[in-house]
């Protein structure tokens, strides 16, 4: 019953597009990586496309974004046509105008005829997306503008307001434990959110669902994820937290890097870098080149997958990367290290890793992990496995 129920909602939800931007904190990225500028070749997933640029701002030698969704890809294609061929405001007005058709008279004079074929049909298709906003659609964005439609009337635009005007941490995590906390997730609304249905249009796959629920219970997820960011992470300068309750950035400066003025140039100087596929991951390893891939990016895919489809993934990981080459990834269960059966072919960076994860500005995920290839033993091991 429940493999045919997550089957019916991974055809309902994980169709068209799903992630309208990246949950991913950059900085944890970036210190994880460590990214040799106009060296190192790149493999991201591209979800929605903000982690890829973001990464493409430390002038990686190529970057290669996979993402098995065509919507995702159509997505990033229309941003790195907005890269080659606007100016940074126009840019910043494409991704982040609402209520206007601004977005869609900056997509028809100056991108449609610079697209794909297939990424020019699906927005010629979706030209609404563009009028209401995209950092506000796909399913990740309309959960969020109900978890926000929740919030205002449950403590007000006032109180939400002054949540964001708190400049230390002991008086936020106070505020939190006097207004808000006892407002928020009160009454059914926790077992309301954690709903297999709802969490599926935050973007939450079937199968983490079911590994959140079988290690931890999705309601004491949902509160640590919440308590975490809201009572350990200064709230005043967190753009993840500005997007999720008010539906904006707060400023100019607290956005995701790509969305920076000062890196702008950078990205048009390395848009031509980026390889932009649509594919199974797994599949698109195997058909490259044995230790071709410098550094991975690998978000929480692994929490999709069933046990033998993450053996065999990090195998594929393993052949494709380079010798002494990275990968991180996260979860949202607090343990899931690689298969113990390859563990030797790699070295576990724990403890940056966990100093990393001890600064992450999102709220999405309980563990973060950095693994560093040992190319010597790679081959033994996957003789041996």
């Amino acid at each position: 019953m429940k493999s045919t129920l997550n089957r019916l909602i991974e055809r309902t939800y994980f169709r068209g597009l799903v992630f309208n931007q990246s949950w991913e904190d950059p900085l944890l990225d970036r210190e994880a990586l460590r990214i040799s500028a106009d060296q190192d070749t790149v493999l991201s997933i591209t979800s929605g496309g903000c982690n890829c640029l973001n990464l493409l701002c430390l002038r990686p030698r190529q970057l290669i974004c996979v993402d098995p969704n065509p919507a995702q890809t159509y997505l990033l294609d229309l941003k790195l046509a907005g890269i080659r061929h606007l100016d940074h405001a126009d840019f910043c007005s494409l991704l982040t105008s609402c209520g206007s058709t601004e977005a869609v008279d900056i997509y028809r004079r100056a991108l449609r005829a610079k697209l794909p074929d297939d990424a020019r049909n699906y927005w010629d298709s979706n030209t609404r997306v563009l009028e209401r906003g995209i950092l506000a659609q796909g399913k990740l964005g309309f959960f969020l503008k109900w978890i926000r439609r929740y919030m205002r009337c449950q403590l007000g635009e006032r109180r939400m307001r002054q949540f964001f005007e708190v400049d230390n941490i002991d008086d936020q995590r106070d505020f939190y434990y006097r207004e808000i906390h006892p407002r928020l997730l009160r009454g059914s609304v926790l077992k309301i959110l954690g709903s297999r249905w709802v969490l599926a249009c935050a973007g939450m796959h079937p199968s983490q669902y079911d590994l959140i629920q079988d290690r931890h219970g999705i309601g004491r997820y949902i509160r640590d994820r919440v308590e975490y960011v809201l009572t350990t992470v200064p709230i005043r300068d967190n753009y993840f937290i500005a997007q999720a309750f008010l539906g904006a950035y707060l400023d100019a400066e607290n956005v995701p890097p790509y969305l920076l003025e000062r890196n702008f140039d950078t990205l048009k100087q390395t848009a031509d870098r980026v390889v932009n596929v649509t594919a199974w991951l797994t599949e698109y390893l195997d058909s490259l080149p044995e230790s071709s891939v410098d550094k991975f990016n690998l978000l929480d895919i692994f929490d999709w997958m069933s046990r033998e489809s993450l053996h065999t993934t990090v195998r594929s990981v393993l052949r494709a990367g380079t010798p002494g080459g990275r990968f991180i990834y996260r979860s949202a269960v607090r343990s899931l290290p690689v298969p113990p059966e390859l563990r030797s072919a790699v070295v576990s960076e724990d403890d940056l890793a966990h100093r990393l994860f001890a600064q992450d500005r999102s709220f999405t995920y309980s563990s973060f992990y950095i693994y560093r290839i040992d190319q010597q033993r790679v081959a033994d091991q996957l003789h041996r496995t």
